[in-house]
């Protein structure tokens, strides 16, 4: 069984579970918020989604959604958003 695991650096926030990785950076005014996973036969990383959100209350709920597509628990993906949120709030305008 997999475990989730977090990262928080001064220039993103990733949250990894197994082969899964979704990961928030700050760029210029908005919030970019990426998930990558393994190829189909365990290949390198490969970027499945990416988008950008002007508000961080956006890339939490997109953070949210991303967690819930991988471990499908509603609590834990807002978990997650919540301390994506907490880690943006820290971060300096831009």
């Amino acid at each position: 069984m997999a475990t989730a695991c977090f990262e928080e650096t001064v220039d993103e926030f990733v949250w990894k579970y197994g082969e899964n990785c979704v990961m928030v950076t700050r760029l210029n005014a908005s919030w970019q918020v990426s998930y990558l996973t393994t190829g189909r036969l365990m290949g390198p990383m490969q970027l499945v989604y990416q988008a950008n959100h002007p508000h961080p209350k956006h890339a939490a709920w997109d953070v949210m959604t991303k967690v819930n597509n991988v471990i499908h628990d509603d609590e834990e993906g807002v978990a997650i958003a919540r301390r994506a949120a907490q880690w943006m709030k820290r971060q300096p305008s831009a």
